[in-house]
């Protein structure tokens, strides 16, 4: 019988697999052992350190994929690179007897980890290495070196560098163990989880090879790897992680279990040893371990039935200051939109039977993500605990011993009627409400009691029920209800989305799907929903079912984003740029020879006057200076600030500014402008003629890529309104498609230069406000009507 043997093409994955191959050839003459090597993405990429290329199925995937295929049979692999877990179909034999596991170093002049000097670099490619290297000698330098050992010692000798980190393993099977100048024993550097194991993978099923191998295994490294991985899958730990884990045999028979973690961003590092003869018990204790002492915190944080306004005010902070959020999909975008640059946003939402993550997994990541983060926000539409599932995963949380804490969300089941016209209790008329899910665990329909519910006054509220409509109008009317009673559907809550229909019971499912309303929605049963006719607020605002995008830089566009909710329209905010003040020295000799101060951004009047402070003086080295502002939002910064403008254009925008200016200026008198770094040259260009004229960079208006751009549509909205040049081309940079932005949105301009840098680009329909304000652009909204659809 031939067998093919999958590998890696490099020296030591051939030396790996020659030796499985040469020992499966001695204890099976009668069958042949090919080797075939397969070139992995791992192999490919070799200047970038690994946790920045993916997970460690870089070196594994490709040869996977030969093995589900049926053209290899085996696959032999570094058991310390493989997942946590074998991917789906296959599955690992049974250990082999284990090389070296430590770790080693190989120095080019000296003899000792002790003996190098200062300062000198050692080369690896090892998250996991570096940061217990730096625990051992802090004032070592450290070099990312990727690629086989040949290499890294060629790298070694190029670069001059002072030595390397590797495993012994791989080492003493090239054959090249005299390179070795100092074996670091695992008290000082513990090794990676399986170091020195081979990896034999197989089809799951194929139980001929499964009896080959599994003949050839050796018990004790069998129990160290249990110990090893049953760690790294309970710790939740992967190649961006430094996870390390070894375990061995001790005089007394007992084993010895060693652990290391760190945070992703490698400023804390746990260790664990503890002892014992079972090795999952090993795992669990040191995992628990180690959990105790990194663990951040995860707060489960109710985001409130949709409307971004209507989340808490300690629930916006928790978002703001997360480190990590995982949101599901009735989290509003707006709210991902204010975590900060850095935040890791992981999508775990569920729809109709369509589950991106299954709650386990879900309950796993937030145990895995508390390792990595100090704050992890578990985002979750309406409450956390209304039938969102925010119970089990605090239970697996304190299982697992990680601090939590839970911020309660308003529940779409009381928001969503109100936003419809609907009091869920009225004096009179119901003095209480059912709230009930329509879906049981396997998407039928929920043990109702429908006869309780029919049988009394209180309203009865029917959440995720719009597929099982049908059902429970039925079920209402088989119980007794009245066919008359007053009946909604809300689909799309406190949402620019959101639509109403109204029916007595027996129609109700007719009319919702004449209206082809889509989920998510809620049922309103009861009396109460009478009241909508004379109670509907919601949809008589002036942009009522209104949607706009809103490209900003900072935070600064929330406040045009509030304006715009007042009005009945949603709003989503996408941060294309960030504000980083710039420090500057003011002196109060320059100060007193300005005669003109012009701001053009509110940004520009805090920066200068920051700078101000930090230069010890104060709003009376101004004394001599006139200030001119370009509108209503600058001057008012200014106002706050104790400071009146003495020069506001009529029209808000720098031509107009420059204009009124000019008429003042002389050819002797001095201003000085404050201003964005990047800013255009437009004012110096209409005033350095007529005055002396000097610029002053007090912040940087930096770019940063949105998060969740992919998912936007320019379709999806009625207009995108941009409040600057910068913002409107920021935005056009980070979109997916660009010329379907240009083509099909509808642009809502601020003033003449955020027109004309749109022209520039190519947009298509350019609306301009009247008014270069905010309130302006609110303004443009409500009087340019609706958007073809």
């Amino acid at each position: 019988m031939k067998y093919v043997i999958g590998t890696r093409g490099s020296r030591l994955a051939l030396a790996q697999a020659s030796h499985v191959r040469d020992r499966l050839k001695e204890a099976y003459p009668e069958n042949d052992f090919e080797i075939r090597i397969i070139k992995t993405r791992g192999d490919v990429v070799t200047d970038r350190p690994l946790h920045q290329i993916g997970d460690k199925g870089v070196f594994v995937k490709e040869i996977e994929e030969r093995i589900l295929s049926g053209e290899v049979d085996i696959g032999v692999h570094s058991m310390k690179d493989m997942p946590a877990r074998p991917a789906p179909g296959l599955a690992f034999a049974r250990a082999w007897k284990r090389e070296d596991p430590r770790d080693v170093l190989i120095l080019r002049e000296k003899k000792s980890l002790q003996e190098l000097s200062s300062g000198a670099v050692i080369g690896t490619g090892s998250r996991r290495r570096e940061l217990q290297l730096k625990r051992l000698r802090p004032d070592l330098k450290v070099a990312g070196i990727r690629g086989n050992v040949d290499t890294r010692l060629r790298k070694m000798e190029e670069q001059k560098l002072d030595g390397l980190l590797l495993a012994a393993a791989g080492l003493h099977r090239l054959g090249m163990a005299d390179r070795i100048t100092e074996y670091l024993e695992p008290d000082r550097m513990v090794p990676a989880p399986a170091q020195g194991v081979l990896a034999l993978e197989i089809r799951e099923g194929d139980e001929d090879v499964k009896r080959l191998l599994n003949a050839l295994g050796d018990g004790e490294t069998e129990a160290a790897v249990a110990a090893e991985r049953g760690f790294l899958q309970r710790i939740g730990g992967d190649c961006h992680i430094p996870v390390g884990a070894v375990c061995s045999r001790m005089p007394d028979g007992r084993l010895l279990f060693r652990a290391m973690f760190g945070k992703k961003n490698g400023d804390r590092l746990a260790f664990a040893r503890v002892c014992g003869s079972d090795p999952a018990r090993l795992a669990e204790e040191a995992a628990e371990r180690i959990r105790s002492e990194l663990s951040g915190k995860v707060i489960l944080v109710g985001a409130g039935p949709g409307d971004p306004g209507l989340i808490t005010v300690r629930g916006r902070k928790a978002v703001r200051n997360a480190d990590c959020i995982v949101y599901d999909r009735l989290s509003s975008p707006a709210l991902l939109g204010e975590a900060k640059e850095d935040c890791e946003l992981i999508y775990a939402g569920k729809a109709d039977r369509r589950h991106t993550m299954k709650q386990e997994e879900i309950n796993a990541l937030l145990v895995r993500k508390s390792l990595e983060y100090e704050k992890v926000v578990r985002l979750k539409g309406g409450d956390a605990y209304v039938f969102g599932r925010g119970g089990e995963e605090g239970l697996a949380l304190a299982e697992c011993g990680i601090p939590f804490e839970v911020i309660p969300g308003i529940s779409s089941c009381i928001a969503g009627p109100a936003c419809a016209g609907i009091p869920v209790t009225h004096r009179g008329i119901a003095s209480g409400f059912h709230v009930v899910t329509a879906h049981d665990r396997r998407d039928g329909l929920a043990e109702i009691d429908f006869k309780a519910m029919a049988g009394g006054k209180e309203t009865c509220i029917f959440l995720m029920g719009l597929g099982k409509l049908g059902e429970i109008a039925h079920g209402l009317l088989e119980a007794g209800m009245d066919p008359k009673t007053p009946a909604a559907v809300i689909s799309g809550a406190t949402t620019p989305q959101q639509r109403t229909i109204s029916a007595p019971l027996n129609r109700l499912e007719e009319e919702a799907g004449r209206a082809n309303l889509t989920s998510p929605a809620l049922i309103v049963v009861g009396d109460v929903a009478a009241l909508r006719e004379k109670l509907n607020f919601y949809d008589t605002k002036p942009l009522a079912c209104r949607n706009y995008l809103l490209p900003g830089i900072g935070r600064r566009a929330e406040e045009l984003a509030e304006l715009l909710r007042e009005q009945g329209a949603g709003a989503d905010v996408l941060r294309v740029g960030e504000i980083e003040y710039k420090r500057v020295e003011l002196s109060a000799e320059r100060l007193k020879e300005t005669d003109w101060l012009v701001f053009t951004s509110r940004n520009g009047v805090e920066g200068f006057l920051k700078n101000l402070a930090d230069s010890g003086l104060d709003l009376r080295s101004l004394g001599s200076c006139r200030i001119a502002s370009i509108g209503g939002k600058s001057a008012d910064c200014l106002r706050s600030h104790g400071l009146l403008a003495d020069l506001v254009p009529e029209r808000w925008n720098s031509g107009a500014l420059a204009d009124a200016l000019a008429k003042v200026l002389t050819g002797a008198q001095r201003v000085l402008y404050p201003k964005a770094e990047n800013a255009d040259g437009h004012l110096r260009e209409r005033l350095g003629e007529v005055c002396s004229f000097a610029e002053l960079s007090v912040y940087e208006n930096r770019a940063m890529r949105p998060k969740g751009m992919e998912e936007r549509k320019a379709d999806d909205y009625d207009g995108i309104l941009c409040t600057s040049a910068s913002a409107a081309s920021r935005l056009l940079e980070v979109c997916e498609n660009r010329e379907d932005w240009l083509r099909n949105g509808r642009f809502y301009s601020i003033g003449p230069k955020t027109t004309a840098c749109l022209e520039k680009l190519g947009a298509g329909r350019i609306l301009e406000a009247r008014e270069a304000s905010y309130e302006g652009l609110v303004d443009l909204c409500m009087t340019a009507g609706e958007k073809p659809r």
